[in-house]
């Protein structure tokens, strides 16, 4: 009776380790299949439906193991043999466990010490393409200034027929920009060639019209500070003029809130 339970115990012992290859090979197979993009087909869902199975089949032979018990034969070297081995290991862990007796405080100097905690430093890396962006910065500077560079208006004055005149203008050139400035329409073209056309049809047709000054051709307005109060103008004038400046006019500006008359 005892010989006929322990080869039922070992025919069980190699069916559930014949069912765990048959399983782990059904896990790599629906793993393939995953990657595969398989996963939905009718192929895919078998294999899952099958893995189930044989984990069912295991696990109601692992309950049917734990209800017949361990083996009835002690001389029996498949099923003893490991109880033995994890008894006298055992024996052994407990055996080199340490005791109270021989616990030893370390002394501060062996000790292990806690480090700090360094930061590494900041990697610098270099852009490549830096020179790339350099030449279009330079590109989108020069047509910046280029469309700063405006062309000075013309300012026509108002006449009983000024209307037909900028309607003449616009049938000449569409785009032409009018409006009322002071008094005096100006006008507003898009090139010199342009405005030049319109300044020749104003002149043959006797209206009377002045031109504004570029930006670029007014003069311009400086200010020196901490000079003398009898500065001498023309001494300055000859002063800057031996320096390459054209000088127009120079002006002597006031504090009269703070100027005192003697």
């Amino acid at each position: 009776m005892t010989e006929i339970k322990c080869r039922h115990i070992s025919y069980i012992e190699n069916e559930s380790s014949r069912k765990r290859e048959v399983i782990k090979n059904f896990d790599e197979i629906i793993e393939v299949m995953h990657c595969d993009g398989l996963r939905n087909t009718p192929q895919c869902i078998q294999e899952m439906i099958n893995k189930r199975q044989l984990e069912e089949e295991l696990e109601k032979l692992e309950d049917n193991l734990l209800t017949i018990g361990i083996c009835s034969l002690m001389d029996c070297q498949k099923h003893h043999a490991a109880l033995t081995h994890t008894i006298d290991t055992d024996k052994q862990v407990r055996s080199t466990s340490p005791t109270d007796d021989e616990f030893k405080i370390v002394p501060p100097r062996k000790a292990a010490k806690i480090r700090k905690s360094t930061e590494l430093p900041e990697i610098s890396t270099c852009n490549k393409f830096k020179e790339l962006m350099e030449i279009d910065t330079e590109s989108n500077i020069s047509k910046t200034e280029e469309t700063k560079i405006q062309i000075p208006a013309i300012n026509l004055k108002i006449d009983a027929n000024y209307n037909l005149t900028l309607q003449e203008i616009n049938k000449l050139y569409p785009d032409t920009q009018n409006k009322l400035v002071k008094g005096f329409i100006s006008i507003q073209e898009t090139s010199n060639d342009r405005r030049n056309s319109i300044i020749e049809y104003l002149k043959n047709n006797n209206k009377e019209f002045f031109l504004s000054e570029a930006h670029a051709d007014r003069s311009l307005k400086v200010v020196i500070k901490d000079l003398p109060i009898d500065q001498n103008k023309e001494e300055l004038k000859q002063i800057l003029e031996k320096l390459k400046f054209k000088i127009v006019r120079i002006s002597q500006l006031r504090n009269y809130l703070y100027y005192e008359t003697t």
